[in-house]
């Protein structure tokens, strides 16, 4: 039996958590050995963000986590609290692991499939990318995230999961997401990222989603957006470069969107790009 975003179409947007949205998890596409045992640390403001990340993530996981997020926003979703009593909901909720403050929260469960999952991150449908979202779903479900603000303590994993009989996939996505989707969230285009080429461009454009609001316009420099693409900058002044130009091209991509307009300025260190969003956007008007 079909899901109803299988009747429909591929979904068009992801309603994000701008704090999460902002943090820099998610590196271009791993060709090899994947590092293990990461850390990273983000302040906005006085919220302190920790993840703990069991096997780096990428592109394709990114996919998958907007891909869910996108789905939760269209299809029926269920609340998951400590008090569920179903089976499979007390399971789902043991695996997301909370801790403090996220004891007396509440996460959302949806129900969809794999292959609808797949079509909403713009993934083939072969065995191999089945198999691979198995892996993303596995990874972004080892992740652990703590928040702290003014004595408030509130630790969680990022989402569990788990398959039924029938092949059907629950999800369950921790409170952050929650909220972000009927209160304070940014959009992400899945349509305008299906439409970019490069995973450089993915991770990109997903970051600049939640960094500017539509309808806005700033500037950043490239050296610190190949931050948040890759991380730390390389000690290596080659690779700085490198990465430099590989931003150069993955903004050519993001400008060549109808939602956004890129210039980029200036060369080496100095170099920067003022970007500009659309107000509206016109596939996230028609849903």
């Amino acid at each position: 039996m079909s899901t109803l975003v299988e009747r429909r179409g591929r979904v068009e947007y992801a309603r994000h958590d701008p704090a999460f949205g902002l943090v820099p998890l998610f590196r271009p596409v791993y060709r090899g050995r994947r590092p293990g045992g990461l850390t990273i640390e983000e302040a906005r403001g006085d919220l302190q963000l920790k993840f703990n990340i069991w096997q780096a993530l990428d592109s394709r996981d990114q996919s998958v986590l907007l891909a869910t997020i996108a789905l939760a926003g269209v299809l029926g979703r269920q609340e998951l609290h400590a008090g569920n009593s179903h089976c499979r909901a007390k399971q789902l909720w043991q695996n997301l692991q909370p801790e403090d403050m996220a004891m007396m929260d509440q996460a959302t469960v949806i129900k969809t499939t794999s292959y609808a999952l797949l079509q909403a991150a713009g993934m083939a449908d072969g065995k191999a990318e089945y198999d691979r979202l198995k892996e993303c779903l596995e990874r972004l479900s080892m992740v652990g995230c703590r928040v702290r603000k003014y004595g408030y303590d509130w630790s969680m994993r990022l989402l569990s999961y788990a398959e039924t009989p029938e092949r059907q996939l629950h999800i369950a996505l921790n409170p952050r997401f929650a909220e972000a989707l009927s209160g304070h969230h940014v959009y992400v285009s899945l349509v305008e990222r299906r439409a970019l080429h490069s995973d450089i461009a993915h991770v990109a454009h997903a970051w600049l989603s939640a960094w500017l609001r539509r309808g806005s316009s700033n500037c950043i420099r490239l050296d610190r957006l190949a931050d948040k693409v890759w991380g730390p900058p390389s000690n290596s002044a080659s690779t700085n470069r490198s990465r430099r130009e590989r931003i150069r091209k993955a903004l050519h991509e993001v400008d060549q969107l109808h939602g956004w307009q890129v210039k980029v300025e200036g060369r080496g260190v100095a170099a920067k790009a003022n970007i500009k969003r659309r107000h509206e956007s016109s596939q996230i008007d028609t849903v």
